[in-house]
């Protein structure tokens, strides 16, 4: 459990955790929506601790066992991996608890089958025997805390939404999922029929995570100024939340900058990379529909009636209103300085930025890119929605190689890097549909504007 879930007091984030308690008591599963950087996993890892299940769930404390499932921690972006996963992390969670030897050693059999090559296409059936020990022998509720789980859920097969469905269905009201996701599920899936079973299971229980309540970000504030030792007047305080809006991103930032440079931080704040980055990451995970609301709302513009509904819903995100602002004002002086500048922009999936060398897909920094891999998607983004020739690709890529040009090395080379590049990037890298291949030709990034 992170340091922070840790020290946190028991009311933390109380307009959410008591909201979701309420419905796991009732045997209800839920689902966190939440915006970047605004500590969805230090949340859920929170649901964990002893202190928060006693004040939530009184004295049937004990009879709950909370799993965090880390979707950073999958083998494969698979319903096998998700399975897997979660008898990895039951498994752990029960030795954690002090679970008596010989369920342990029963649970840890079907994990170990479920990763052996023969057996693990009944994984499904382990996971379900491991749940059965847990609901009807150990007599526990268990819930699964599972985050980060927007990439699996674009890519998992409809199958894999159907078994969890069907599990909770073979438990009622003693297996329960709460799941992390910064997009609402229908909008991580280009049919979201295809997993109505588990979205009608989850999505009636939706509740939204933005920036910190008015008590939370006045906690986080002062625990800043106790672990420098420098705490900030009332005035600077009040100056750091405006700016901020409370998001705990641009709140630590904030902070620092307050600290070092008295009341002249804002325009110092503005120019700061780590705020451009926060504000770039929540920028880029709105729909177009929600960007074009926003810069609106940024430059004192009325929204239109047509667009109400947009804004309700960046309410409901903390996107708009909050302890800070107007109900109508954005939430933070900081997101409202840096949408101004976004006026004219295209929302499209895939987005490079290429002053800081960074790649994003739907809100989503993509990590860990290699330079010959950014150095393909800057040149197929700078031609993008045109085709891009092989020969000219690899001209590009190993100006130095083309002396190699006709023995078939250069082609095998750049066919490597698209597709390591497509790993990177896709949701599924074995149906692109960002870098598109031109049969006999080359390559494209086509990638439509879009609200979605």
């Amino acid at each position: 459990m992170s340091s922070l879930s840790q020290n946190l007091p028991p009311t933390y984030r109380a307009d959410v955790v008591n909201p979701v308690m309420r419905h796991l008591a009732a045997g209800d599963s839920s689902s966190i929506v939440g915006i970047g950087s605004v500590g969805k996993s230090n949340l859920l890892r929170f649901f964990r601790r002893e202190d928060v299940r006693r004040e939530y769930l009184g004295d049937a404390w004990n009879s709950y066992l909370f799993v965090y499932v880390d979707i950073n921690k999958i083998l494969k972006q698979s319903r096998w991996g998700l399975f897997e996963l979660m008898l990895h992390q039951l498994l752990t969670e029960l030795t954690n608890r002090g679970t008596e030897d010989v369920v342990l050693k029963a649970i840890d059999d079907l994990h170990q089958r479920a990763t052996t090559l023969e057996t693990r296409f009944l994984t499904l059936r382990y996971l379900d025997r491991a749940i059965g020990i847990v609901c009807s022998q150990l007599k526990l509720k268990l819930v699964f805390l599972i985050d980060e789980f927007d990439d699996l859920c674009r890519t998992m097969s409809a199958s894999g939404f159907a078994a969890l469905r069907a599990l909770r269905d073979e438990n009622k009201y003693r297996l329960m999922y709460v799941v992390a996701t910064r997009l609402e599920l229908k909008r991580l899936r280009d049919d979201v029929s295809e997993i109505e079973a588990f979205e009608e299971l989850v999505v009636p229980q939706t509740i939204w995570l933005g920036p910190y309540a008015k008590n939370d970000a006045d906690f986080m504030v002062h625990r800043l100024g106790s672990r420098y030792a420098q705490p900030l007047d009332d005035k600077m305080r009040l100056q750091v939340l405006k700016a901020t809006g409370g998001h705990p991103g641009l709140m630590r930032e904030g902070y620092a900058v307050a600290r070092e440079n008295g009341s002249g931080f804002f325009d110092i704040l503005t120019r700061s990379p780590r705020v451009q980055d926060e504000c770039q990451r929540l920028w880029l995970s709105l729909p177009g529909d929600e960007q074009k609301v926003m810069i609106s709302l940024a430059n004192n513009n009325a929204v239109l009636s047509d667009q109400r509904e947009v804004l309700e819903r960046l309410q409901r995100k903390g996107l708009v209103g909050g302890p800070w602002s107007e109900p109508d004002e954005i939430f933070s002086a900081l997101f409202a300085h840096y949408i101004k500048q976004q006026e004219g922009t295209v929302k499209t999936h895939v987005v490079v930025d290429h002053h800081r060398h960074s790649v994003w897909v739907d809100g989503r920094k993509v990590s860990r890119l290699t330079p010959l891999e950014f150095k393909l998607i800057s040149y197929l983004d700078e031609k993008r929605s045109q085709t891009c020739s092989r020969d000219d690709l690899a001209r590009y890529l190993y100006p130095e190689d083309m002396s190699l040009d006709g023995d078939g090395v250069a082609d095998n080379r750049l066919d490597s890097v698209v597709k390591r590049l497509r790993k990177r990037i896709e949701p599924d890298p074995k149906n692109p549909r960002y870098i598109v291949t031109v049969r006999g030709y080359g390559f494209c990034l086509d990638d439509k504007p879009g609200d979605k």
